[in-house]
């Protein structure tokens, strides 16, 4: 005895089953930005993209912020740079030089390897970081989810 699905019940099947197999990959792929879990802080992209970009050096609280980046080599660098502060790897170089030939800053502190990373933003509530969502541990804070 054959049993017969009607076509969209089987489309829509085949979509869970894709779906599943798809959504460990996309988890991978997703970006977050950190702090320290006692922080209470909340934040807009557009307004970590303002403490990246070094135009602001406060929480919207008032408390110090100290951002952090990847090392350029690490994928999420470029990641990051694209999707929060529209630029790319070179356009971020260049837009440091200039500030900090102008003196309007500093760039963010560059962090060598992820787990020195996740050290630093455990350690204090000032430190804002990305990272990949699936080297976020317990000791940290999602402020924000960037989905590529």
């Amino acid at each position: 005895m054959r049993i017969h699905l009607p076509k969209l019940l089987l489309q829509l099947l085949l979509t869970l089953v894709a779906s599943a197999l798809v959504c460990p990959q996309a988890y991978a792929d997703k970006l977050v930005v950190i702090t320290a879990r006692e922080n209470v802080e909340e934040l807009s992209v557009d307004d970590v993209a303002r403490i990246f970009l070094g135009k602001v050096t406060r929480y919207p609280s008032g408390a110090e912020v100290v951002p952090l980046d990847l090392d350029p080599s690490d994928p999420g660098f470029a990641r990051f740079a694209r999707l929060v502060l529209k630029k790319s790897p070179a356009q971020l170089k260049a837009y440091w030089a200039k500030r900090v030939f102008t003196g309007k800053g500093k760039p963010p502190r560059r962090v060598a390897t992820r787990a020195a990373l996740l050290e630093l933003v455990e350690s204090h509530p000032r430190y804002l970081a990305y990272l990949n969502a699936d080297d976020a541990d317990n000791g940290v804070r999602w402020i924000l989810e960037l989905n590529p």
